[in-house]
């Protein structure tokens, strides 16, 4: 445990920069594997996360350890729906990386598909909310999420957000749940995806004030 609280003592959060992004990628791997962005590989993940990068209300902060590694992101943005639009306008860049994926693995096409048609139907959110689409660490248990989870709510309180909404497995997903309800964050309904049952969770930053 002493070497757990070391290793966060010793290291800070930061917003990220372009060369970050090979071990964001990385970590992502680490932390969601075998999920759809994963099976999506390396280059469509790295595309994924330079249209956040180049959306300017994104919020993207990154742990870094005492070797001076990144270990940990979190990532989202402000007004949801204008980022989805953003991202829509890079579809013609992503073909051939989406082509690339299903020739590798053809089973992605279903999937592919249904988040091609959520993403084009999104309308929620607004500029007051912020939207936590990732939170990963390559070290569980070292405290690192929650450094990250509450850095990534202060950030969102500080341009003006009211509330930071995310979304995660419902079902055999108590360890991911229990920690965001520890972290303040209240269920708000649910979502179906395919023959996925998403929690939809929110945290109400007027409370921390």
């Amino acid at each position: 445990m002493k070497d757990k609280k070391r290793c966060v003592s010793s290291s800070h959060v930061r917003y990220v920069v372009k060369n970050d992004l090979p071990d964001v990628v990385r970590v992502h791997r680490i932390a969601f594997k075998g999920f759809f962005l994963d099976r999506m590989g390396s280059r469509f993940l790295r595309a994924y996360y330079e249209a956040i990068l180049e959306y300017n209300a994104a919020i993207f902060l990154v742990h870094i350890d005492e070797s001076d590694r990144l270990d940990g992101f979190a990532v989202g943005f402000r007004d949801p729906e204008k980022f989805y639009d953003h991202f829509r306008r890079r579809r013609f860049r992503l073909l051939p990386i989406i082509a690339l994926s299903l020739l590798r693995r053809p089973t992605l096409l279903g999937e592919i598909a249904r988040n091609t048609e959520r993403v084009a139907a999104t309308g929620k959110g607004a500029a007051s909310v912020v939207e936590l689409s990732s939170i990963a660490t390559s070290r569980l248990g070292t405290g690192i999420g929650s450094l990250l989870l509450q850095a990534f709510c202060d950030r969102s309180r500080t341009v003006g957000a009211r509330e930071v909404t995310l979304t995660t497995d419902r079902d055999d997903n108590a360890p991911v749940l229990n920690f965001y309800l520890r972290h303040g964050f209240a269920r708000r309904g649910t979502e179906v995806r395919g023959a996925r049952v998403l929690q939809v969770m929110g945290r109400d930053l007027a409370i921390d004030d």
